[in-house]
């Protein structure tokens, strides 16, 4: 039989035969009382006709058999029966949910936990056996979570983190966990947790834009609001709560915090002072958005202040120059021509290009008819020759006026004066001769430099003359002298001497070579006197040999006393035996041989003395010099007498001479040191000791050893501070000390199971040593303790249904003993039931209880059990425990859902409390356990409204929209009120259907579409889409132009639209100069019932081309005609002569005109201003300027590629003849600077100029001629003569400058060697290079002849220092 088949459900029929007739053979049908009453409860038997049918459940679960003894018995007087056995076998059926048990889960985790993290373990189980019973656990796919399996009976799951989170994305997780087991038909349960993610500051703000430009009228008030510039960012709490700053920049010194301030906390920008456009344009800087974090995160934003000019400066006439409010005189004459330049006033305007275009206009004029003005360049000309009526005086007042609103302005006064000018006129005006005065000032200047330069080259020759005429004196003869150098500055040298007491000169060494002299310079200190002569060659030191000797006298005193110090000998006394301690230094010196032997040291060598040292190393020697007994190496006592037998330790030398042959033996006693410590054979002795052994029992310790004897050796043994332990100090038979251990108190391994005891002996040295060794006592175990529990009794609740193999309880008993002593095997007691030993398992070795059978409420709450420990020891011990296990009811049934009715699908347009649905619900649970609630997702636009007991309806809680949630997975979750509660659900689909409640949308509200003229005909200019979120019919779109007439002209005349895809087409070529914008509405309309429509403005911007070349309008000229104007030759550098106008009418930026000069006559002559075609005058006319000059300009236009027009100016000049009268004293006349008469005048000063340089020169070759030697005069060389305040002649340099340089002359073997140096300002120095033959006999003679000479060549190079300056 299959479980849970229906009741009535036949299971067999039994058939009994009786072979008797009538009531002999009717049968009936009974249970025999071996059929158990449960049996009886599920199975019903017809007595009548033999059917076994279904009278109950059938439970797999609880039954897997069922045996039933059914008799048939027969209706007679003295019935007989016959009996048969019916098993039934129940066939599992999937009829058990598999159940979840969430075993632990975090709610709350920060969004950053990182991946592979553990949210929740789940543990599955199915109460069903076979397929019915394997279970899967599943969640869904679009989560960042995985399920990883941990364990397979029980059956356990992982909820892991398999992406990061985030919970600006998603704040919260819903994760329902589905089982389901592998039967037909499959049986799931879900259980939802609940994850909440906490915010971490992983955002940094942001701002909605990346760039700000803010428009500031300048004059603005401080504190002035200018923007707020919030920013947004997605954390939450702390990390939400935004600062703002500004990011300090400096512009021209000044901080940016001081011209703006930001308000911290919501981002509102402020000005701090008032802002002028004429000073300030604008401002660029950053402003940072911090969030209060840990650690802060920021942003900044880039901020751009735009200062907008106000017309708040009037403009400023800056020509003509005048005086504050005076009035401007100028004067012109009364022949000047039509057209004629007046004046011009230019005015500047600080504002920005709108509001500084400047316009002018006569505010006042005397005669209207005879002056014009220029409105935008300002020019005044005639428009009129002056005519006698025209008075003297003109009075014009102009007003210079600025675009802005409301408009500035400023006037300029100007005064005009007429005056007549005297003109002797020809017919062609080409040779009219101009009347000047001759001697003007540069023909003056001219005739004086004439005259000057003259004279000087009159008065050059006659001094020449003079000077060349006189004959110098003959010099007497002077004694021959070599070499010398004479200062008269406060000394007086001969022979090569030089004394000096300046602090700059030098000192003149003269070092005789093999044929000449070399110059050494040195300095010589300020106030020395220092005389350096030459010393012949063979000077020098006269005897050394004398010296040498005494020297070698004084050695050989010293040697001897050396050696009479060394032959000095101390006398010592002789013996054989000697005695020493161990250890002593090497070198240290044991005694005096020689001495004590009554030995002569001085043959000791000779007779080959020598030291031998019987069975041992070489420790000592002797020294032969002197006769001592000294150590060689350190001697260790212990290594020469290792036993301890004898306390006496002997080195025995012998000491051999030879010639004759003699031999001394002696004995040397090493004395022992404490120099050893005891030591212990081993640094750590090992005992172990039972905790049983008896108090006084005895341990024997290794003894220490110490090499050295006597009291140096050990004499004692220390033990460390125990409350356990001490030691007795014996002697062994040779006076070997050594220690016994005894216990003082006995053990307890539980209280202590290490002792670590130091044992220390002492030997009896001075200072005394010792050694150490530690005494490790481990103490063995006994049992003598019994095992004990944490609690004498426990008391646990366990939750029905737990999975077999759960821990119910751990228990934990100890045992203070170790090793066997202390493992414990746990057991039932004798107390404890044979259905409490079924139910749960005890695992001997661990004590761990788990559960082993089904436990179920119903059947069984409470098992009471008693539990042993008992330990492994040799007289084993043990402890008890009871526990008491209390079984808790479980919510094991599952509420129930029924759909009664459901509307699907509805309006979109449907009304609010409109019931779409009937549900209800149940759970078989009692109690708590089966009170059941029902509910929705709160965010939904429906709610639940209970109509009776367990019945609810849906209604429509808010207004649906089919275009923001086409349809509605509603769920509905049924929950008793358990613990854990149980819950399920139902999900049903609603579909909304669409209504036409949308208007089509466009992405903007407004186009702007940039169309360049000259566009072809029928050109796409854009694509106007719009969008209706509706569906089918209520989504087709059809678009059409607003009708709008502009200069009677259709708007659909000039533009049209597709009415299927919005596609903007232009229906003609458009032209920038007579069409530059058009504005219209474009409407888009669905095809819904009724339509909806909505509109968008467009603005068409037709953009220039640089189609337009610019037009010439001034100077006016016919079509292709030459411009002839004329102009005095006397025009002054820098006058108007003509000015260029051209106008083009493209754009602005293509309407930029640039005027250049294409051909000139002369470029040097006139300048063309490129901005304003202004053609002015670069200097004044010359002779040789050709009268008729061709000009021709060249505007061209800013565009892309540039257009442009041409104008040539014939220029033709007239010569004029002007007689001042009274009033015309303070107007001088230009002329022409080279005229015939300067020509000639600059030639002569030129040509008398270059005949007096030739002179001069001449002159200088002339002088620096050799003059002849004189013959009075004896041989004389290289003599350097210095004079102070003196005059010298002869090749002589005078001079009173600071850095003139003094010249030496020092021969050298051919020739002569110049060695300059500076002479210090204020004194006069004279270099005088002189003859070999000459000598110095009579020096006022030579003086005397010499100065005539050089009194001249001063003058001569006096007079041409003078020319050159001038």
């Amino acid at each position: 039989m299959t479980e849970n088949s229906p009741i009535g459900t036949l299971v067999t029929k039994l058939n009994a035969t009786d072979l008797d007739e009538g009531l002999n053979s009717e049968i009936v049908y009974s249970f025999t009382l071996y059929t158990s009453e449960k049996t009886q409860d599920v199975f019903a038997l017809n007595p009548n006709t033999g059917e076994i049918t279904v009278k109950g459940t059938i439970d797999y679960e609880d039954m897997k058999v069922y045996e039933m003894h059914v008799e048939a018995r027969d209706k007679a007087t003295h019935p007989l029966l016959g009996q048969c056995k019916v098993v039934v076998h129940v066939t599992d059926m999937n009829d058990n949910y598999p159940e979840i048990t969430i075993q632990s889960v975090q709610n709350t985790v920060d969004e950053n936990i990182p991946v592979g993290s553990v949210i929740a373990v789940v543990g599955i189980s199915d109460r069903d056996t076979g397929e019915n019973g394997k279970v899967s656990l599943s969640i869904n796919q679009n989560l960042p979570f995985i399920l990883n399996k941990s364990s397979d009976r029980p059956v356990h799951y992982k909820l892991i983190v398999s992406e990061p989170l985030d919970r600006e994305s998603v704040p919260e997780y819903d994760i329902t966990l589905i089982v389901t087991d592998a039967g037909t038909p499959p049986l799931s349960d879900n259980e939802t947790v609940h994850l909440h993610l906490l915010d971490v500051n992983d955002n940094a703000p942001k701002f909605p834009q990346s760039f700000y430009t803010i428009r500031v009228m300048e004059n603005n008030a401080p504190g002035a609001l200018l923007s707020s510039l919030t920013a947004f960012d997605p954390d939450l709490h702390e990390n939400q709560y935004l600062v703002y700053f500004i990011l300090e920049k400096e512009t021209a010194n000044t901080s940016m915090s001081m011209l703006f301030s930001i308000n911290p906390e919501n981002g509102n920008l402020y000005a701090l002072k008032t802002f002028d456009y004429e000073i300030e344009k604008e401002f660029l800087f950053h402003i940072e958005a911090r969030d209060s974090g840990s650690p802060p995160l920021s942003s900044n934003v880039t901020v751009h202040i735009i200062i907008v000019d106000q017309n708040d400066n009037a403009p400023v006439i800056v020509s003509p120059w005048r005086a504050h409010g005076s009035v401007v005189e100028e004067k012109i004459p009364r022949s000047t021509d039509k057209g004629s330049l007046v004046a011009k006033v230019i005015a500047l305007d600080t504002d920005s290009v709108h509001n500084s275009r400047i316009t002018y206009q006569f505010l006042q004029v005397t005669d209207a008819t005879l002056f014009s003005l220029d409105q935008y360049n300002g020019e005044i000309r005639t428009m009129r020759m002056f005519s006698y009526r025209d008075p003297r005086h003109q009075r014009l007042v102009v007003v210079a006026k600025d675009n802005g609103e409301p408009a500035l302005s400023a006037t300029v006064t100007i005064k005009l004066s007429t005056m007549e000018t005297a003109v002797k006129a020809y017919s062609d005006m080409t040779e009219v001769p101009l009347e000047y005065d001759i001697f003007s000032d540069l023909n003056l200047y001219l005739v004086i430099g004439l005259g000057s330069v003259s004279f000087l080259l009159l008065i050059t020759i006659l001094v020449t003359i003079v000077l060349k005429c006189q004959k110098p004196k003959p010099s007497k003869a002077a004694p021959p002298c070599r070499n010398s150098v004479i200062s008269e500055r406060n000394s007086t040298i001969a022979d090569s001497t030089l004394v000096s007491n300046d602090a700059y000169w030098y000192s003149l060494f003269l070092a005789e070579t093999r044929k000449g002299k070399l110059v050494v310079r040195q300095p010589v200190p300020k106030g020395s006197r220092y005389i350096v002569s030459s010393i012949p060659r063979g000077t020098g030191l006269t005897d050394t040999s004398d010296s040498a000797a005494s020297t070698l006298q004084s050695y050989k005193r010293y040697v001897s006393v050396i050696l009479f110090l060394s032959l000095v000998r101390n006398i010592s006394t002789s013996v054989t035996h000697y005695s020493i301690p161990e250890e002593m230094k090497e070198g240290s010196v044991v005694a005096n041989l020689a001495t004590d032997l009554s030995l002569d040291v001085k043959t000791l060598n000779q007779r080959k003395m020598r030291l031998d040292i019987i069975a041992n190393k070489k420790y000592l020697d002797v020294n032969k010099e002197t006769g001592e007994l000294y150590i060689v190496e350190k001697i260790d006592r212990e290594y020469i007498c290792p036993t301890k037998s004898s306390t006496s330790c002997y080195l025995r030398l012998e000491v051999i001479l030879e010639n004759p042959v003699r031999i001394f033996n002696i004995e040397v006693e090493i004395l022992d040191m404490n120099d050893n410590a005891p030591q212990f054979r081993r640094d750590v002795i090992h005992l172990d000791i039972s905790e049983a052994t008896p108090k006084g029992e005895r341990f024997s310790l290794s003894n220490a050893v110490d090499p050295d004897v006597g009291s140096n050796s050990v004499k004692t043994y220390h033990l460390s501070e125990s409350e356990n332990f001490n030691i007795e100090v014996q002697t062994g038979r040779e006076g070997t000390k050594f220690a016994d251990l005894i216990l003082t108190k006995t053990l307890d391994r539980e209280q202590q199971a290490v002792h670590n005891l130091i044992l220390t002996a002492v030997d009896g040295g001075t200072p005394a040593r010792s050694g150490t060794a530690s005494v490790i006592v481990r103490v063995l175990d006994t049992n003598d303790n019994a095992p004990t529990f944490d609690k004498t009794s426990y008391s646990i609740k366990v939750m029905e249904n737990s999975p077999i193999g759960s821990l119910v309880i751990h228990l934990n008993a100890t045992d203070l003993d170790e090793g066997s002593n202390s493992d414990l095997t746990y057991s039932y007691s004798l107390y404890t039931s044979e259905k409490t030993q079924e139910t749960f398992n005890l695992n001997p070795s661990t004590g761990e209880i788990t559960v082993k059978g089904m436990l179920n409420y119903e059947d069984f709450k409470i098992y009471d059990m008693e539990i042993i420990a008992t330990d492994k020891g040799a007289n084993s011990l043990s402890g008890q425990c009871t526990i008491k296990i209390l079984v808790e009811d479980m919510n094991d049934n599952h509420p129930e859902i029924s759909i009664k009715s459901f509307q699907s699908p509805v309006n979109e347009n449907i009304e609010l409390d409109t019931v779409i649905a009937v549900v209800s619900v149940s759970d078989k649970d009692s109690g708590d356990n089966g009170v059941v609630d029902l509910h929705i997702p709160d965010n939904m636009p429906f709610r639940l409204r209970e109509s009776s007991d367990n019945y609810y309806e849906l209604v429509v809680s808010e207004p649906l929209d089919r275009e923001k949630v086409p349809e509605y997975d509603i769920t509905f979750t049924v929950t008793d009120r358990g613990s854990p509660p149980l819950s399920d659900n139902e999900t049903m689909t609603l579909e909304l259907l669409d209504v036409n409640d949308n208007v089509p949308q466009f992405p903007q509200s407004f186009y702007t579409i940039r169309v360049t003229e000259n566009n072809a005909p029928g050109a796409l200019l854009s694509s106007l889409t719009a969008f209706d979120p509706d569906l089918h019919e209520n989504q087709y779109l059809v678009y059409f132009i607003l009708e709008k007439e502009i200069a009677n002209t259709s708007m659909s005349m000039l533009f049209s639209i597709n009415p299927e895809n919005g596609n903007l087409y232009a229906l003609k070529t458009f032209d920038y100069e007579i069409e530059k914008e058009f504005l219209f509405h474009i409407e888009a309309r669905d095809s819904g019932s009724p339509p909806l429509s909505s509109n968008v403005t467009v603005h068409i911007i037709i953009v220039d081309q640089n189609d337009n070349a610019p037009v010439i309008v001034s100077p006016w000229r016919a079509h292709g005609s030459v411009v002839e104007e004329k102009i005095p030759r006397s025009t002054d550098k820098g006058s108007l002569v003509a000015k260029v106008i051209a106008l083009d009418t493209d754009s602005v930026h293509n309407s930029r005109i640039t005027y250049q000069f294409l051909q000139v006559t002369d470029a040097t002559l006139f300048s063309l201003d490129q901005y304003n075609g202004e053609i002015r005058t670069m200097r004044m006319f010359s002779y040789r300027d050709p009268r008729h000059q061709r000009l021709v300009v060249v505007a061209k236009d800013n565009g892309e590629p540039a257009l442009s027009a041409t104008v040539t100016i014939k220029l033709s000049t007239m010569e004029t003849a002007v007689k001042a009268y009274s009033d015309m004293t303070e107007v001088p006349l230009e002329y022409d600077i080279f005229s015939d008469l300067n020509l000639y005048l600059v030639i002569g000063l030129g040509s008398v100029s270059f005949l007096l340089l030739i002179t001069i020169l001449v002159t200088i070759v002339l002088k620096c001629q050799k003059p002849k030697p004189s013959k009075a005069a004896p041989p004389c060389r290289n003599s350097v003569i210095s004079e102070r305040n003196s005059t010298i002649a002869d090749s002589t340099l005078v001079s009173n400058d600071a850095y003139w340089y003094s010249l030496f002359l020092a021969e050298t073997r051919k020739g002569k060697l110049v060695v300059r140096q500076p002479v210090p300002k204020g004194s006069r120095y004279i270099v005088s290079s002189i003859p070999r033959g000459t000598g110095l006999t009579d020096t006022s003679d030579s003086a005397a002849s010499t100065l005539q000479v050089r009194v001249q060549c001063a003058l001569e190079l006096l007079f041409f220092s003078f020319y050159f300056r001038s």
